[in-house]
């Protein structure tokens, strides 16, 4: 594997969130540009949100069907502000999240978007700048 041998029974770790951010995968991977997925077709193992092979996520089709039609629809009647000066940190459980939630308040679609500023580690792993 990689050039690399391993002894029959030996048990080997993948990080979904080391994979996520090889540049030779993905480009610029600290930076956030979803605009990326227009055009970015990663090979089967380099996407991984829900693991792969025999062991991948039985809901993993349905999560991903639900979320992109339950974002769709809040977004075209609502928009989402994070409030200003929010701290969000990262955890790692079983996956990785936002340590206290992310305050956020909801507003009506008005395609009023800004920046908030927020502070935390999360800031470690991602360029938004």
């Amino acid at each position: 594997m990689g050039g690399y041998s391993f002894d029959a029974g030996t048990e080997l770790i993948y990080s979904p969130y080391v994979t996520h951010r090889m540049p030779e995968l993905y480009p610029e991977p600290a930076r956030f540009l979803p605009e990326r997925w227009k055009t970015l077709d990663p090979p089967v193992y380099a996407y991984i949100p829900f693991a792969n092979g025999p062991r991948r996520c039985i809901g993993a089709t349905l999560a991903m069907m639900e979320l992109k039609l339950a974002l769709a629809m809040m977004l075209q009647r609502y928009r989402l502000a994070l409030v200003p000066g929010s701290r969000i940190d990262r955890e790692v459980l079983i996956t990785l999240s936002p340590k206290h939630g992310m305050p956020m308040t909801v507003h009506a679609q008005d395609r009023r978007f800004t920046r908030a500023p927020w502070r935390g580690n999360v800031r470690e792993m991602l360029a938004l700048e």
